[in-house]
């Protein structure tokens, strides 16, 4: 029996970004999935463009773009009541390179859980009481190659690199594809301006290395307390916390020119969908309170 396919909704929750400005990017997006991800990650995806949330059929998940995230840990993956993930992408200069890094770690985990085993990071570091034999890693396709430097371009926009499944290898061979755009060159490898998360499974005490400028450096996230959350959710909440920069942190935006007449296509759409934009607004809304 072939596995259901996925359904991808990018669309722009802001008068400043069109339309037309979304729809190349979904289409540079659906080629990357097709072409290059669905091969190694066995995924079947649709990536699709919207002109506003209340048109977002109800069973997609949607990457929504939003002028300003000003809350630090709303930016990126979240689920809806029912447990279904949306993502959260800032308009700013690189708003196309975020909404392919999303849409690529929601195909691969779309509901933040996915862990996989295997040896320590090599770069990383731990005290001398600390001594991991094996650890699991969060799967998130994107993050140890995430930097721009190793984009690549699909239809002529910029998307992100990501990680093959050959990436959680216990050795490496030389005939394995570590990264899609081969910048990774060894099994758990961060590169600069990357990172990688993982617990020890005996005392679900999480880590993160992160490269910066060409220095691996590793972070105690603590012991996990999901509370209900996602294991993605939460540790992208506890990396916010943890970094003393702004790695993690909402970026200024940098407002895109507003297309004109953008009509509304009233009537044509179900009311549920209508009422799932409704329920995703009061979400988001409420990421932002103290």
């Amino acid at each position: 029996m072939s596995a259901l396919t996925a359904n991808v909704a990018i669309v722009s929750d802001s008068p400043n970004l069109s339309f037309n400005d979304v729809a190349p990017v979904a289409a540079a997006m659906q080629k990357q999935v097709t072409r290059d991800f669905s091969p190694l990650w066995n995924v079947q995806a649709t990536v699709s463009a919207f002109d506003k949330l209340e048109n977002v059929p109800v069973d997609y998940w949607p990457v929504i773009l939003r002028d300003d995230i000003n809350a630090p840990g709303a930016a990126g993956f979240h689920t809806d009541k029912n447990g279904q993930p949306f993502s959260l992408v800032q308009i700013d200069s690189g708003w196309n390179l975020t909404v392919s890094h999303e849409t690529l770690e929601m195909l691969a985990d779309p509901f933040g859980n996915r862990t996989v085993a295997g040896a320590p990071p090599k770069q990383a570091k731990f005290p001398k009481n600390v001594h991991l034999k094996r650890v699991l890693y969060l799967v998130e396709v994107c993050d140890p190659c995430e930097a721009d430097q190793f984009a690549y371009t699909s239809n002529g926009v910029h998307v992100s690199d990501f990680i093959t499944p050959q990436y959680y290898d216990p050795s490496q061979t030389v005939a394995a594809r570590y990264s899609f755009g081969g910048n990774i060159q060894s099994p758990h490898q961060v590169l600069d301006g990357g990172y990688v998360s993982f617990g020890d499974p005996k005392t679900n005490h999480w880590y993160q290395v992160l490269v910066e400028n060409g220095k691996a450096v590793t972070k105690s996230l603590g012991i996990i307390q999901t509370n209900g959350r996602s294991l993605r959710e939460t540790i992208d909440d506890l990396s916010r916390k943890s970094h003393d920069n702004n790695r993690f942190q909402a970026r200024t935006a940098k407002t895109m020119k507003a297309a004109a007449g953008a009509a509304a296509n009233g009537g044509t759409y179900a009311e549920s969908s209508a009422a799932r934009a409704k329920e995703l607004r009061q979400k988001i809304d409420s990421l932002f309170k103290p």
